[in-house]
């Protein structure tokens, strides 16, 4: 296995094991409510000898059929986010680094389709991403990941570790020289912790989950009177 597997890679591969579980899990609305505050940390070492990390944090509010995901960033960073965003500075030949810091507010209706929106607070706009642009907001193109943060149709495809302790269900799958280990929260209906390392020390990756307080009035709710439009919008 090529040593730039990702831990999105892995997950993708779990899922593609899972097919035939897919339309139950997907189509699972009774899981509860979650306000959670998601941190990863990637690290690897190059061949030069060099190792390089990255940290970062979103927070992610899912509701019955609704996900919002949005980027913790330094205060002075957010202002300037918010100075260019007023001067209309936000498109896609300004920088991708833009788009990856709006909120994505995800939809998904009975019939089970998704719809990808960014939002962008300064211009009080709602941005709608078409499929083929998912990759330059964020979006994995798995509604199913980014509500469970795995598929949870994946998790009878994996080993699990002994019994669930403390709520926790630990569920590992073996990859070639990578293995990917998940804490799943049985009653929560989330993962916990999700992490892939390899077996010889170069490569980490690590997301973990850890419950936050609900917001006093959901983002959704306070971006309704917000303008739509396309992401051709945004386009040069």
């Amino acid at each position: 296995m090529s040593t730039a597997m990702t831990l999105k890679t892995l997950l993708t591969v779990a899922a593609l094991a899972a097919l035939p579980l897919a339309a139950s899990a997907a189509g699972d609305t009774a899981a509860p409510d979650q306000n959670l505050r998601i941190t990863h940390h990637v690290m690897s070492i190059g061949k030069d000898g060099v190792q390089r990390e990255s940290r970062y944090a979103d927070r992610m509010f899912r509701r019955a059929g609704t996900v919002w995901i949005e980027r913790e960033l330094p205060a002075a960073l957010r202002a300037d986010h918010d100075h260019e965003a007023g001067e209309g500075k936000v498109h896609i030949g300004h920088a991708h680094a833009d788009n990856t810091a709006a909120p994505l507010w995800l939809r998904r209706d009975a019939a089970g389709k998704v719809q990808v929106n960014m939002v962008l607070r300064q211009q009080r706009k709602v941005i709608e991403v078409d499929v083929a642009n998912y990759g330059n907001v964020g979006y994995s193109g798995s509604w199913a990941n980014a509500y469970w943060l795995i598929d949870p149709a994946s998790l009878p495809r994996m080993k699990a570790l002994g019994a669930a302790r403390g709520g926790v269900q630990r569920y590992e799958l073996p990859q070639g020289e990578r293995t990917l280990r998940v804490d799943w929260d049985v009653a929560g209906r989330y993962a916990r912790k999700i992490e892939q390392r390899d077996a010889h020390g170069t490569s980490l990756n690590v997301m973990t989950a850890s419950a936050i307080a609900a917001p006093k009035a959901l983002p959704w709710q306070q971006v309704e009177s917000y303008a739509r439009g396309d992401y051709s919008d945004l386009l040069d």
